[in-house]
């Protein structure tokens, strides 16, 4: 069995309850080869996932409010069974002051306001992995 050679070898953990915008990033993802999407609806079934699967990046939507900042902040403090330096990007309806210092002290490297454009999408999952990273520097 042979593999694609353009198969993407980072792997997006996407935490996103609205069907349309994860199949909107999965795909764009794939379509693009920015990185290979595991799609989740929840940060309760995200915390689940991670106990087997391993992430190189997280995608995750505010849209559950305080829940996604205690799993941000639990996945910085190490309580998950993943690298705390994951590289984050986060997708939100709005931000206030208050969100974007709490989103700088979570080291939360994108942020995508949504509505967004695809453009934006490949955008902030490109800008997710510094240069150096992807060449394996």
């Amino acid at each position: 069995m042979s593999t694609n050679p353009r198969t993407p070898s980072r792997k997006l953990l996407l935490i996103e309850p609205d069907g349309l915008v994860r199949s909107t990033v999965a795909s764009v993802c794939r379509d693009l080869q920015l990185a290979r999407v595991r799609q989740i609806t929840s940060v309760v079934m995200g915390v689940q996932w991670l106990k087997t699967g391993k992430p190189d990046g997280l995608l995750i939507s505010l849209t559950e409010g305080d829940a996604s900042l205690a799993f941000l902040t639990r996945l910085r403090e190490g309580g998950l069974r993943c690298d705390p330096a994951l590289p984050v990007a986060v997708m939100a309806r709005e931000a206030n002051p208050e969100l974007v210092a709490r989103l700088k002290e979570l080291d939360v490297r994108r942020f995508l306001l949504q509505p967004f454009k695809l453009r934006d999408v490949i955008h902030t999952v490109e800008q997710l992995w510094p240069a150096q990273e992807l060449m394996g520097v």
